[in-house]
């Protein structure tokens, strides 16, 4: 039996949040992208979802419903814990620069470059200024099976009833309305699951939102991207991680394999993105995920999930200048003289609860010296209550996290993009112990040559001319597969030819031998960042010259 949980529908005005990774140096591109991100935990017989919400707007107007099979437990997660995953296996594209020796007049200056990646919007917003009575008459309301809170939601489980019922029930309690919702609500109620519904508790803020934690029975983590389709945007980025005791594929999406020929070496990878899309386009309805990285857990560093030092406990009879002070002895806080600065997202919004600071008084300056303000909030300070959030949204959070990547010694990363028209089919996914490690860094031999076109060759010995711009005839996909639960993927569609055949066309255009010689009697040498830096400045001021070609019409268009 299918479980499913997912990125339902954060409301009205939601945002991406995200970016690109770029370190030191311009040898190595790091490509992130924004989008959707979920993390499930797969043990025997349970199923555990870790749901990145990403927010902006009025926290009032903020809805999101998520179908599962089965009454879930539910807490509060880590954001630290999705940053330390997303750094830890971001796609890295890396040239290993290799200079032909071309005598002391051809030598280039030093420079610094970094290529960037592209954001992407992704949200999923559920609003609608139409009430719920256009949907029909209500005559059989669902049942209230379960409800709590978890951090910064409260949340209500429903069980049973109609469409109706269900949008009645959901207009009745202050959540945003889709008018499209009841048509993808319905498929859901026909295959008998229920809908955890969560909304930002009252009086708080959208800077205290945090991951949700939704742990139910089953075996089979699946993201219920139909109901995400009311509000999607074009090629919404949708990235899902798996802890496990093996490597995770889809199951009724296809693997796609993406070409490294077609990327944009000169920029180390800038089109990345883009060319995810058109690789899992390659399937004729979209669906496919490209493996980003499988491999040891190990890779993920703790570092800020969790700080021995933090204790709810130490706050239970704590005066206001006490908590201040004992934040920043557990390094919650790092306050001098006059000014104060968080050191975990979470701790503004906390203090902004518990010791709303006066109207016109900064973060900085007021919890730095709080006693130098007057201020009538001070009498309503609740340490209990302080502690207790704490302790919610912040330390256990921490603490699952670091038991989490303790205890499980595998990854996967998996990366699609869909468009609305696209989510007709919610991704299954399963282990597969059969399959080999992915690594997330692609490193290639960039030689820079004394005349002619510089090249990139990769470990299988092919060469690619580098030109101002990638060749346009080469697929996006290099192959797609389909995974069995276990042996061998399944190759179903397989463009090695029509890469092969690119390749060639394209060095010949721009004048690459087979062997990558240029005529001239050159030795090949190993370059540090300053001869990276210079090659690639004359890349950016079109160092090549493209030549007309003559192409089949056929093979200039995407395919």
């Amino acid at each position: 039996m299918s479980v499913a949980v997912g990125l339902a529908a954060p409301a009205t005005d939601a945002k991406a949040c995200g970016g690109t990774f770029c370190d030191v140096g311009p040898s190595a591109m790091p490509v992130d992208q924004s989008g959707e991100n979920i993390l499930f935990v797969i043990e025997d017989g349970t199923v555990e979802a870790h749901v990145q919400i990403q927010y902006e707007g009025d926290p009032e107007a903020f809805a999101w419903v998520v179908p599962v099979m089965a009454v879930p437990e539910i807490e509060a997660g880590s954001d630290a814990l999705f940053a330390n995953l997303l750094a830890a296996t971001v796609p890295t594209f890396m040239t290993n620069p290799i200079f032909e020796d071309c005598g002391p007049d051809r030598r280039g200056g030093d420079g610094v470059g970094c290529g960037m990646g592209r954001f992407s919007p992704n949200a999923f917003s559920a609003d609608s200024d139409e009430g719920a009575g256009a949907w029909g008459e209500f005559d059989d309301d669902p049942m209230v099976v379960a409800s709590g809170v978890a951090g910064a939601f409260e949340y209500s489980v429903l069980e049973g009833g109609t469409v109706d019922g269900v949008v009645e029930w959901l207009d009745a309690n202050g959540y945003a309305q889709d008018d499209e919702a009841p048509a993808e609500l319905q498929g859901y109620l026909d295959k008998g699951f229920l809908f955890v519904a969560f909304k930002l508790r009252g009086g708080t803020d959208v800077d205290e939102i945090h991951p949700v934690v939704i742990r139910y029975e089953g075996d089979e983590p699946c993201v219920p991207i139909r109901l995400t389709r009311i509000a999607a945007t074009d090629d919404m980025g949708v990235r899902a991680f798996f802890l496990g005791e093996s490597r995770v594929a889809p199951t009724n999406y296809r693997s796609a394999e993406i070409n490294l020929a077609a990327l944009d070496w000169q920029n180390l990878g800038a089109n990345y993105r883009a060319l995810v899309t058109q690789a899992v386009d390659a399937d004729p309805q979209g669906h496919a995920f490209v493996t980003e990285y499988a491999g040891a857990s190990a890779v993920v560093d703790s570092f800020g999930l969790l700080d021995p030092r933090w204790d709810a406990t130490r706050f239970r009879e704590a005066t206001p200048e006490q908590a201040i002070d004992e934040l920043g002895l557990q390094g919650l806080l790092t306050c001098t003289e006059n000014r104060c600065g968080a050191n975990h997202p979470l701790v503004v919004g906390l203090l902004e609860r518990f010791l709303p600071r006066p109207v016109g008084v900064s973060f900085e300056a007021y919890y730095a010296c709080i006693s130098c303000f007057e201020s009538a909030e001070l009498e309503a300070w609740d340490p209990g209550a302080f502690a207790d959030e704490l302790e919610a949204r912040i330390i256990g959070p921490g603490e699952h996290a670091t038991d989490l990547l303790a205890s499980h010694d595998y990854l996967t990363r998996l990366y699609t993009t869909l468009s609305p028209q696209e989510m007709t089919l919610d991704p299954i996914f399963h282990e597969n112990p059969d399959l080999a490690d992915v690594s997330n860094v692609v490193q290639v031999d960039m030689v820079f040559t004394c005349e002619g076109p510089n090249y990139v060759e990769f470990d299988d010995g092919t060469r690619l001319a580098v030109g101002p711009s990638p060749d346009p005839a080469q697929p996006a996909a290099l192959r797609l597969q389909d995974v069995p639960m276990q042996g061998p993927a399944m190759t179903i569609s397989d463009m090695s030819e029509e890469v092969d055949e690119a390749r060639t066309e394209w060095n010949d255009e721009l004048g690459l031998s087979p062997g990558g010689e240029q005529g001239c009697n050159c030795r090949a040498r190993k370059r540090g960042a300053s001869g990276i830096a210079w090659a690639l400045l004359m890349v950016g001021m079109g160092a090549w010259a493209r030549r007309p070609r003559r192409r089949r019409a056929a093979a200039a268009t995407r395919r």
